[in-house]
């Protein structure tokens, strides 16, 4: 079905991105601040990893790992967190500029764990075993009888 691992962390990418994107589509958009990236905008990305040349037309890509990138916010979500938060200043500039200070106060946000929910349903992970075993036990294979026949 696929030619090479290539294709399999292609493949892998968009399940786990779709997954991620249904999970995260009923998620509010931030009305604070607009430089801050949406977590709806979650990505995966598969890294591989190259051996052998072009030239010589021995190169082959080998699947290292697959991960979610997001803002650091959807992490914390998911994690939850406790702790003290600082004090500071905001500034506020609409409907009018107002600038206020806030003393430091305890943060406690339970962990909503969307992430794994998002991984689970997308099947990604068996797909990748599945397929991954079997492409390389097959070059394991040719390899073998590459040897004996020579």
């Amino acid at each position: 079905m696929f030619k090479n691992e290539r294709e399999i962390a292609k493949k892998a990418e968009q399940m786990l991105e779709t997954s991620l994107r249904s999970k995260t589509a009923s998620f509010a958009n931030h009305v604070n601040n607009t430089n801050t990236p949406s977590l709806k905008e979650a990505t995966a990305k598969a890294r591989l990893k190259k051996y052998g040349l072009v030239r010589a037309g021995t190169a082959k890509y080998y699947m290292r790992s697959l991960s979610i990138k997001m803002a650091r916010h959807g992490f914390i979500q998911h994690y939850g967190v406790d702790t003290i938060r600082e004090a500071g200043k905001r500034t506020r500039h609409k409907p009018k500029e107002t600038t206020y200070r806030f003393k430091h106060h305890i943060m406690n946000m339970k962990p909503k764990p969307f992430i794994n929910k998002a991984v689970e349903d997308s099947n990604v992970i068996e797909f990748v075993t599945t397929n991954i075993a079997k492409h390389r036990s097959e070059e394991v294979l040719i390899n073998i009888t590459g040897i004996i026949g020579d």
